[in-house]
């Protein structure tokens, strides 16, 4: 029974413990929502996998490039992204990012998104490599 116990603890105990790439791949979404604010290019490029494909709420789609330079064509569209009920899976390199996120537009009213991103590891950066969000009534 003591032994069942311990097996039982242990197992809660690594089950709540931080898993270190799902924090990686939270990092980079994070960088890059923070590069498609300030319209960085050279950001963008290092965090999207050339092979991207970008779908939005709209059902439109991009690549990598259109992407780019859609969202970095001036003036500034994007003010801000705030993730909630993010859930990050982890399958070895690559990952799988769901959750929320509130996007303000500049000069708009914000609005929610129901959001599905693919990222890969590559040399040491988790780049999205799929996007997919779905506009939703705000909580």
């Amino acid at each position: 029974m003591r032994q069942l116990l311990l097996a039982l603890a242990l197992t809660a105990c690594l089950a709540l413990a931080k898993d270190p790439a799902a924090d990686a791949v939270m990092a980079d979404s994070s960088r890059w929502r923070a590069a498609v604010i300030k319209q960085d290019k050279a950001a963008l490029q290092r965090l999207l996998a050339d092979d991207m494909l970008y779908s939005h709420s709209n059902g439109s789609t991009q690549t990598k490039a259109e992407y780019i330079e859609a969202v970095t064509k001036p003036p500034a569209r994007y003010e801000s992204f705030t993730d909630s009920e993010t859930n990050i899976k982890v399958y070895g390199k690559t990952a799988v990012l769901a959750g929320f996120v509130d996007v303000k537009l500049v000069g708009r009213e914000p609005y929610r998104v129901r959001t599905l991103e693919v990222y890969v590891l590559h040399h040491g950066v988790w780049q999205m490599t799929a996007h997919q969000s779905a506009r939703i009534a705000a909580k």
